[in-house]
């Protein structure tokens, strides 16, 4: 039977890039996620799915054909790499590099029913060429990269800049996904969906009888164990993280801090060699995803804090639903929204408040410790909520619902 529909899934970016890889880095493991469970349900469904992947150097477009092929992704999805010709950095070989990928992009295009673009420029590129066929768009909004890029201190015009694409691709589109529950700017009659960042509970779980050995063979059966996952990049606040650990050890002595990070950080020892943490209360580690949930399970509190900025605002990090997942209670701030509905609807951690006395939230922390019926109630929320496994459907759902 011929496909009744056809999506192009647009990525502006590598599809498989390496983390020790050089040159520009750009985070795709969202994107891949997605593809790789919202693919083979469209499929079902008798949908043609097409992938288009940008900027590729050959050796990236060498790791992404094997990706397909290693995860079995090529049997539902046809992948179309292209690679970047011209250099980065400047205002004119970008700007050629655009047009280039114009002419790659235009009978791809032509053959879609639906172009799912992924960040602001991969739904850019579908809102030009919207006018001249026929497909419906798809915008898969990644936050706010504007304001992030002010907070970085980008010049004013390459902020208005991102900013003015931000509203044409939304007036363009006939459908935008979010990270978080509002979508600040949306025109009026556009259609908007809350998408989180799901985890593939094939690679987080709870399961207590592992959490338990893993304790003992991590020599932490009576330790209040604190866990971050994640990197050691400036919206982390590593140094308020360490800084609120060193304050616990003072009223829980025997407290543990596991740092999970790709690679080992300078800048964490750079912290708790400046607030005096004893080598004896951290350990640092760099794990691959199934060891890494078997080390965080054993945690009784997970450290999730972002600033009051726009970018965190509307933000809904991965590392949420790892957490929960893994049967850990997350310590917020009040700065994601959505997390904090979450977290305070169905108790799953606690809420640092703006001008809240260190002393008090740290009183409140002490009583996850060991504490299974809040891991267990964690981990079964995950599950019902969170995971791929439940919202891949949702999603074909929402994309078959354009047509």
């Amino acid at each position: 039977m011929a496909p009744k529909n056809t999506i192009l899934f647009l990525l502006p970016a590598p599809f498989y890039q390496k983390p020790d890889e050089p040159g520009f880095q750009v985070q795709t493991q969202n994107f891949r996620t997605t593809l790789g469970f919202v693919a083979p349900e469209l499929c079902r469904r008798n949908w043609s799915v097409k992938l288009v992947s940008l900027s590729n150097t050959a050796q990236q477009i060498k790791n992404g054909k094997e990706y397909l092929n290693s995860s079995g992704l090529d049997k539902f999805c046809r992948a179309f790499f292209y690679r970047r010709k011209m250099g980065r950095g400047k205002l004119f070989p970008q700007l050629v590099q655009f047009f280039i990928n114009i002419r790659y992009l235009q009978k791809k295009l032509a053959k879609s029913s639906v172009v799912y673009g992924y960040n602001d420029v991969g739904t850019l590129y579908g809102a030009l060429l919207k006018p001249f066929y026929r497909y419906r768009l798809v915008y898969d909004m990644r936050g706010d990269r504007s304001n992030e890029m002010a907070v970085q201190g980008a010049p004013r015009w390459r902020v208005v800049f991102y900013r003015m694409i931000r509203n044409f691709c939304l007036r363009r589109c006939d459908l935008v996904f979010t990270v978080s529950s509002k979508c600040p700017g949306l025109p009026e009659g556009k259609r908007h969906r809350p998408k989180f960042n799901f985890y593939d509970e094939r690679n987080f779980y709870y399961d207590a009888t592992i959490a338990e050995q893993k304790r003992k063979e991590l020599n932490l059966e009576n330790r209040f164990v604190f866990v971050y996952s994640g990197t050691d990049k400036y919206y982390q606040m590593v140094p308020e993280m360490v800084r609120f650990f060193s304050a616990f050890l003072k009223i829980c002595p025997d407290a543990w801090f596991m740092i999970n990070v790709p690679k080992p950080s300078e800048k964490f020892r750079e912290e708790l060699e400046k607030n005096h943490v004893p080598a004896s209360a951290w350990g640092m580690f760099h794990l691959d995803q199934h060891t890494l949930n078997q080390y965080q399970m054993v945690a009784d509190m997970a450290f999730l804090i972002r600033e009051d900025l726009p970018l965190n605002h509307y933000a809904f990090p991965t590392k949420f639903s790892e957490y929960l997942a893994s049967g850990v209670p997350v310590l917020i701030t009040e700065h994601v929204h959505s997390l904090v509905n979450l977290v305070k609807d169905y108790n799953l951690g606690e809420i640092w408040r703006t001008g809240e006395p260190l002393s008090e939230v740290q009183k409140r922390i002490v009583r996850y410790r060991s504490n299974f019926d809040v891991k267990e109630r964690c981990a079964s929320f995950a599950r019902n909520q969170l995971s791929w496994q439940k919202n891949a459907s949702w999603l074909a759902d929402q994309l078959e619902a354009l047509l």
